[in-house]
């Protein structure tokens, strides 16, 4: 009788604790910012806009205005910026992200014969509270862009796509990205041509990591080295951090360890006692 209780008394303790130091929900919110640097590193104008999402980090945002049902882009600098479509879904082992950018661009142009430098366009996206993959489960980051019909030319675009650890509730100054995120993968310099936006290479696969919960998902896209002006281009890109799967070995073992358990207790009911 008295195993029974001290067993009872060693769960309500387990339990306890586990309630304890169980994490609080907190405010899950969506950051946009884009930001327009002019050719001297200066900032011409940053606009930011949140929302609230799920408890779990998923939901979407669109960075625009709408006026009559009529969507238009969010004035920024020289740009004219429309983010359709900011996705953010989770699902079990997994978080994706995609964005689908409008840029409409009136400002000075890179041309080495008159010696000018255009403007640098500066978008990120940040998301947190998310969960799954769940700790500690080893993870990866792949990223991709696909390629949108394009007037406006720009000789660079870098995306990255990075976890953050725990909740990230705010951005650093204007005209800089955050640092320290795990499981990066940055794409080398694209292009933005009169056919199609590329990152190079596409897809991108980043170093495996290991998660925390929660954590925030953060991307930027940097694009800069504008040919034209007064043209409109597009950029379609999307990010997933998913659970590494097990090691094949790793499986069989695990899979064999409740026959070796049963096994055991097999053997100490076969035990005689000494008299």
């Amino acid at each position: 009788m008295s195993r029974t209780r001290n067993f009872l008394v060693l769960v309500a303790l387990l339990v306890g604790s586990a309630i304890l130091s169980a994490p609080t929900q907190a405010h899950a919110d969506f950051i946009i910012r884009v930001t327009d640097v002019a050719s001297g590193g200066g900032v011409n104008a940053s606009v930011t806009q949140s929302a609230a999402s799920a408890a779990d980090g998923s939901g979407s945002m669109l960075f625009a205005t709408v006026s009559g049902g009529v969507i238009s882009g969010v004035q920024v600098g020289n740009f004219s910026v429309t983010l359709v479509n900011n996705i953010a879904t989770t699902g079990p082992g997994f978080t994706s992200a995609s964005q689908t950018l409008n840029v409409t661009y009136n400002g000075p142009i890179t041309s080495a014969s008159a010696g000018t430098t255009s403007d640098t366009l500066i978008v990120e996206v940040l998301g947190n509270q998310f969960t799954n993959p769940t700790a500690p489960e080893t993870s990866f980051i792949t990223s991709n862009a696909s390629p949108s019909t394009s007037g406006l030319l720009a000789s660079s675009v870098v995306m990255t796509s990075g976890v953050l650890n725990g909740n990230v509730l705010a951005l650093g100054a204007a005209g800089t990205t955050l640092g320290g995120q795990l499981g990066k993968t940055t794409s080398n310099p694209g292009t933005m041509g009169s056919a199609s936006s590329v990152l190079t290479p596409n897809p991108v696969t980043g170093a495996q990591f290991p998660i925390v919960n929660p954590f925030s998902f953060y991307q930027t896209y940097t694009i800069s080295g504008f040919t034209n002006t007064a043209q409109a281009g597009s950029l379609s890109a999307g990010s997933t951090v998913s659970a590494a799967p097990a090691p094949s070995g790793l499986v069989l073992a695990l899979a064999g360890l409740p026959v070796l358990a049963l096994g055991g207790w097999l053997r100490r009911r076969k035990v005689v006692p000494m008299t």
